[in-house]
């Protein structure tokens, strides 16, 4: 029950543990799993704005594994540079809101792995997947500067993910993401009259408009 474990650490506890090999989650493991994050979800999207997307039990599970095995490769530094396409696949679904959220549920917690392993070894691999994921999944990665422009359609044309989306880079203080002309008026909508006090470097970004 490597992945249900791994999911309830992570949801009720901040703590997780991984096996010390690479392994296949068991049928059963999944099944178990799949209840976990059902609860998560049913608990996590009353807190979203507006109405979220419906449970993508696929995108959510495939994102699960795929943060157990990237811990794994935190972690395990005997691992293989060369295993990681194999045991870090990408997600084969369409990246639609519903599993954009589902994915979220999980991956949500990239950018604290992102700054743990760039902090051990800044040259690894690893750190070049994780950009490559964060293109792929930015609405979990407002918090890691990204340098090439992502897709955000799926993102700006739901309500709850758009608003979240907005918030999270707020947050983060993402000037990076910022930038893109997607989200400045977005994040300048938000921000209304307080950006001043808020997010004070935001006045950097408009002068660059303005300018």
């Amino acid at each position: 029950m490597e992945l249900t474990e791994f999911i309830s650490g992570l949801i009720n506890e901040g703590n997780v543990t991984v096996a010390a090999d690479l392994l296949t989650f068991e049928e059963g493991d999944l099944r178990t799993a799949a209840i976990h994050l059902q609860q998560y979800y049913e608990d996590d999207c009353r807190e979203m704005p507006h109405t979220a997307p419906e449970l993508d039990m696929a995108a959510a599970l495939w994102a699960a594994g795929y943060l157990y095995t990237t811990v794994q490769f935190i972690l395990l530094r005997n691992l293989d540079a060369s295993l990681l396409e194999t045991h870090l696949p990408a997600y084969t679904g369409e990246r639609t809101p519903a599993a954009i959220y589902s994915a979220d549920l999980t991956l949500r917690y990239l950018p604290d792995l992102f700054l743990l392993a760039k902090g051990l070894s800044p040259t690894d691999p690893l750190i070049a997947r994780f950009y490559q994921t964060a293109h792929q999944w930015p609405f979990s990665a407002a918090a890691i500067p990204l340098t090439e422009q992502v897709d955000l359609s799926a993102i700006n044309d739901h309500p709850s993910l758009r608003q979240a989306y907005t918030d999270r880079i707020i947050q983060a203080r993402n000037l990076s993401q910022c930038r893109l002309p997607e989200n400045l008026p977005l994040v300048q909508a938000a921000l209304g009259s307080h950006a001043a006090v808020l997010w004070p470097q935001f006045d950097t970004v408009i002068n660059e408009n303005i300018l």
